[in-house]
């Protein structure tokens, strides 16, 4: 339902609020008592405590809202492509026809929708979803004289899966209910026989019910596993990694052995994820994954999913209290807002209140198990680790804070006639609440990640790129420290985060992460000034250190290699004796003529692989030749070298394919 409201901007909110108190005399005594507030709790009491404050944030409810006379529309539409053997734009229709029909009453929009939909599917070879389509019509009131169609369609496709049992079944079931239909005698006897055919078909082959066919709603490869065993402490992760603190960057992870470039050292779910509002019909707003055949909000049309199970999921855990506001959140300037107000709905009420109790009486513990539960594991579906990750509150102005917590109490009053609240709402309740969703607005700037999603044009690497789809917050990830040079990679398999090496990283080091300044690509300055606005840092990784060049001034006519003593820098000689090389920083004479042999050897291979990356080649063969070249480099060049820079990114576009991938062409 799309009614007016007022303002959504939390600058307006701001200037509103600021001009009233300024009219009454109250500003700079207010201010005063807000700066001396001593918890998120007390901040958001404090602005509800202001009448003014509900004049100038009021919300209603505003949603797309479903239509049968629109989803018929729609369904028309999709009905005429079909006919044009014009599938994409059928299914396009189809889909909006799904999300429009009423889920539930008198009208049959929804099931005729779906059943149209099948049928556009099972020519497009979606096997799983055409399926999946069918058994949904079917439960919801498809009319009974046209369920030999669905049934028919149905045999079809698990004769295309190779399940020829369950196809003779269906075929059986078209043939039972023909009988029922309004087509006349001739008809019907015609149908029946070439259900026959297709039943002696079928009975001509053995099922093989390890062969599966069709697509399903995702755009990704299967997701990696682990390198290695299980991490106790940290489920999630390798057991090659550790939680570990250090006075000058808190908490972060370390390596337990070496690793190598390659090793998967993290598959994370997020504790929850969001989807930018452009892709809310296009992506599950679940999972994140591409949806080719959306399953609806059963009341909404403003979101899909890509399974009846992420839509229970979903209602169940948050889209209950935000689904009649999510126009008006999604218009909301507050950034990654919504993802805060899920954050706290999912957790729910009596979690925030335990995770509270628990923050209290964790104050003399140690750093390394912050956000850890009674048994010492660090869980990414527990809320209390997710509370646990910085928040930065003593970095913030007060005008900061002030605005935050207009945008906290805009999100509490979206959710305050919600379900979420058990019984009569009072005020501290509200404040409760308030100040959790304030605390998490405050904590994502500086942990929350991106969902990405690879736009790949096969054979055109320079064409492709990768896009943000969503945000989603991740209690294992946060804890990974930064560098511009960075040890790990991230990719998304739908909302789940897999994290790779792309160095070596030897024994007792830190992992280190990206937050969106690489060396090569933005210099140290500007590197410094972003990280320290968004993350309230001063990088001093090693390529701010030495000023590491741009990667148009990196070198790459001649490498550098790594001393064998000290690992310091062993320049060529330009004598071209390279048996008698000296260290630079050590001074120790070494032979260069097997590292240089190694180096030319699987230099050659790398090439190749890299024009197979660049030409849409076989990325899985190119992969495995990039990881060897990487580790061989790892191991005997020093940076910065250009040809290590163009491996890891081809390296990572090969991890990317294999992830949230859509093909452009």
């Amino acid at each position: 339902m799309e009614l007016m409201t007022r303002s959504t901007s939390v600058n307006d909110w701001y200037g509103s609020l600021m001009s009233t108190l300024r009219k009454d005399e109250r500003e700079e005594n207010f201010l005063q008592f807000f700066k001396s507030c001593k918890s998120d709790e007390e901040r958001i009491k404090c602005l509800l405590d202001l009448p003014a404050i509900h004049d100038i944030i009021s919300v209603c409810s505003k949603y797309k809202p479903k239509s049968a006379e629109e989803s018929f529309i729609l369904r028309v539409q999709g009905n005429t492509f079909f006919q044009k053997h014009q599938n994409k734009k059928a299914l396009d229709c189809y889909n909006q026809s799904v999300l429009s029909a009423p889920y539930t009453g008198e009208t049959t929009e929804l099931a005729l929708a779906l059943a149209n939909r099948s049928a556009v599917l099972l020519h497009m070879k979606y096997y799983q979803l055409c399926l999946v389509d069918i058994s949904f019509a079917l439960g919801i009131g498809y009319p009974g004289d046209l369920n030999y169609k669905l049934y028919e369609r149905k045999g079809k496709c698990l004769y295309q899966l190779y399940n020829f049992p369950e196809a003779i079944k269906a075929f059986e079931e078209a043939k039972l209910n023909v009988s029922n239909s309004k087509l006349d005698r001739e008809k019907i006897t015609n149908l029946i026989n070439s259900y026959d055919e297709q039943i002696d078909q079928s009975n001509r082959f053995k099922s093989s019910p390890s062969i599966v066919g069709g697509m399903v709603n995702r755009n990704h490869g299967p997701i990696p596993i682990l390198s290695g065993e299980r991490n106790m402490q940290i489920p999630c992760a390798s057991e090659t990694v550790k939680i570990q603190y250090s006075e000058f960057s808190g908490r972060g992870l370390r390596a337990v052995s070496d690793i190598q470039v390659g090793e998967v050292l993290i598959v994370e779910k997020p504790y929850v994820s969001t989807v930018l509002p452009n892709y809310n019909k296009s992506h599950c707003q679940h999972c994140c994954n591409r949806v080719i055949s959306s399953v609806p909000c059963k009341h909404c049309s403003g979101v899909v999913y890509c399974s009846i199970q992420c839509q229970e999921e979903s209602w169940n855990l948050y889209h209950y209290a935000e689904c009649s506001y999510l126009d008006l959140i999604n218009e909301s300037d507050i950034q990654l807002g919504h993802l805060a107000l899920r954050m706290v709905l999912k957790a729910g009420y009596k979690v925030l209140e335990k995770c509270t109790e628990m923050t209290q009486k964790v104050i003399s513990k140690s750093p390394d198990s912050l956000g850890c539960d009674e048994n010492g594991v660090y869980h990414s579906d527990d809320y209390n680790a997710i509370y646990n990750l910085v928040t930065h509150t003593e970095n913030r102005s007060v005008k900061g804070l002030m605005k935050k917590s207009l945008g906290a109490i805009f999100l509490l009053k979206c959710i305050e006639q919600s379900a979420f609240f058990e019984s009569d709402v009072c005020q501290s309740d509200l404040a409760f609440v308030g100040g959790h969703i304030l605390h998490q607005m405050q904590m994502l700037p500086c942990n929350a990640h991106e969902v990405s999603e690879l736009f790949y044009k096969q054979g055109y690497l320079a064409e492709s790129f990768t896009q943000e789809i969503g945000s989603a917050i991740y209690a294992t990830l946060s804890l990974i420290n930064h560098s511009c040079d960075p040890s790990v990679t991230r990719h998304s398999y739908g909302n789940i985060c897999v994290v790779r090496a792309i160095r070596n990283i030897p024994k007792g080091k830190e992992i280190l992460d990206n937050y969106g300044v690489l060396y090569p690509l933005t210099s140290c300055p500007s590197r410094r000034t972003k990280l320290n606005k968004q993350y309230f840092f001063i990088c001093n990784c090693l390529a701010c250190q030495d000023d590491w060049p741009l990667y148009l001034d990196i070198p790459y006519d001649a490498p550098v290699y790594k001393c064998e003593k000290c690992l310091g820098p062993v320049f060529v000689p330009n004598d071209g004796q390279v048996s008698s090389s000296k260290c630079s920083a050590c001074h120790h004479v070494q032979d260069l003529t097997k590292k240089m042999y190694l180096m030319a050897r699987s230099d050659e291979v790398y090439k190749e692989a890299m024009q197979t990356v660049l030409t849409g080649g076989n990325l899985d063969e190119a992969k495995l030749v990039l990881e060897k070249h990487l580790r061989l480099m790892d191991k005997l060049i020093c940076r910065p070298w250009r040809d290590y820079n163009d491996c890891q990114e081809a390296l990572k576009q090969c991890y990317a394919v294999n992830a949230s991938c859509h093909s452009i062409g």
